[in-house]
């Protein structure tokens, strides 16, 4: 394996940040789809990643929607008409308001069974091509939580141990279904998308101590080309 790539990107403020990371996205999937005709995206739920997805709707008539297959890299265990729910988030914001829509797009099948909701899950991965026996995304796309989790994989949860393509368990309110950090590790891309001030201390322990076991500072050294997109306070600890 090539030597690893971790890149941080600092903007002033969190709406230069959606548009560097806009503009990023731009770029790769534009060769991903160039190399092989199509780019694989996970996509996060979350506030911040909202306001991405209102910029990508609103400069649609840019991007190939024809050729980008959509994951979710995480889900709350409820139904996608709920008010929790990541789907429900991602449709509001991006999907319902594009005119040509993406090639796939694979939502979680949360109205199913736990296990039959992981079945129908990997099935869906399984159409990506593998690397060291995990489906290889194109792009993993992240964001980070105050106590350092990302997708759903919390500090010391089920989640956090989990070596299966996905996982379940717990999480804030609700059970949470989600990719797993071995899958995630081996996306040619990993993002991290955070801004805000109470996630500096976290971003400081992800990026310059080598032995934080946070999910994200694990992700981070692990993973073959990560880029963390910051605002100036989520990098004011750096």
């Amino acid at each position: 394996m090539a030597e690893q790539h971790v890149e941080v990107h600092v903007h002033d403020n969190a709406a230069d940040v959606v548009v560097a990371l806009a503009n990023w996205l731009h770029d790769q999937v534009s060769q991903d789809i160039q190399a092989h005709g199509f780019s694989s995206l996970a996509l996060p739920g979350g506030h911040t990643p909202a306001t991405l997805y209102q910029h990508l709707a609103a400069e649609q008539q840019r991007w190939p929607w024809s050729h980008l297959r959509l994951y979710l890299g995480d889900e709350r265990q409820v139904p996608p008409t709920d008010f929790m729910s990541n789907f429900r988030m991602i449709r509001e914001h991006l999907l319902d308001h594009l005119t040509t829509p993406p090639a796939s797009v694979y939502p979680w099948p949360t109205l199913l069974s736990v296990p039959d909701c992981l079945a129908s899950y990997r099935q869906q991965l399984a159409l990506l091509p593998q690397w060291e026996g995990y489906p290889q995304l194109d792009i993993a796309l992240l964001g980070m939580g105050d106590d350092g989790h990302t997708a759903s994989v919390f500090p010391d949860s089920p989640q956090y141990h989990a070596r299966d393509w996905v996982a379940y368990g717990p999480g804030p309110s609700v059970p949470r279904f989600t990719m797993t950090l071995p899958l995630l590790s081996r996306a040619h891309h990993v993002i991290f998308l955070v801004t805000g001030l109470s996630k500096a201390a976290r971003v400081r322990e992800c990026l310059k101590d080598p032995s934080a076991s946070l999910p994200a500072a694990l992700l981070t050294r692990q993973a073959h080309d990560v880029h963390w997109f910051l605002d100036r306070e989520s990098a004011s600890a750096l």
